[in-house]
């Protein structure tokens, strides 16, 4: 396995489980998708790379019916209790994203990623867009936020990269892997997609005010 084992994020949200903390940048993600989504009639919506499921329940807050997959089956058990708690229903599903996806071709009206889905290879990064475009329906949405390019120096700061494995694929010091994306990778990866459109930000530290991560944001609609 050339990322990252579920092994590892199950250590990783257990740990931040521990310290009271947890992996939620709030608002940040969805904030940008609502209205597209909206806008679209969306009434289903896989997150895919959920982590404990806050942008799931901030979207069935908004009225969606919603599915978050994610690798670790602790991220995915917080976030079914996170659900139960806040009396919100929501399904969770464990699930490889670098393998098929377990959901029937074109059922799903959106998928949903944050910054999860840039964690692998060229060849599986290729594997995971052409399932995306599997389970969207005709006219389905695909809205998501992958680290830029212009993020790998920033990130270096905090997560030290130990070596290249692929043209803007990193193995870095704790064992994860990340994969920074430019505009034209991604107009490649979504050359089979309608209306794409991409927008490039960056993300200040609350406290210094210094740049604290570069990202794409992205929308594009499966055709007919």
């Amino acid at each position: 396995m050339s990322y990252a084992p579920p092994d590892h994020w199950n250590q990783v949200f257990a740990k931040w489980k521990d310290a009271g903390t947890d992996l939620d940048w709030g608002t940040q993600w969805t904030k940008v998708h609502l209205p597209f989504l909206k806008s679209a009639n969306v009434k289903t919506v896989l997150d895919l790379g959920c982590g404990t499921g806050n942008d799931v329940l901030r979207l069935v807050r908004q009225g969606f019916t919603v599915i978050g997959v994610d690798f670790s089956d602790e991220a995915v058990q917080q976030g079914r209790e996170k659900a139960k708690k806040l009396g919100l229903s929501a399904q969770f599903v464990v699930a490889d994203m670098a393998k098929r996806l377990p959901f029937d071709s074109a059922t799903l009206d959106a998928v949903m990623s944050n910054v999860a889905i840039h964690m692998f290879s060229d060849q599986i990064t290729r594997q995971l867009f052409k399932e995306i475009r599997r389970i969207v329906r005709p006219n389905g949405l695909f809205v998501f936020h992958v680290n830029s390019t212009e993020d790998a120096l920033v990130r270096a700061e905090r997560h030290l990269p130990i070596r290249e494995i692929e043209p803007n694929y990193f193995l870095e010091h704790d064992g994860q892997t990340m994969h920074f994306f430019s505009k034209e990778y991604l107009l490649d990866l979504l050359s089979d997609w309608k209306d794409v459109e991409l927008k490039h930000y960056e993300i200040l530290h609350e406290q210094t005010g210094k740049p604290f991560k570069r990202v794409w944001w992205g929308k594009a609609i499966q055709p007919d």
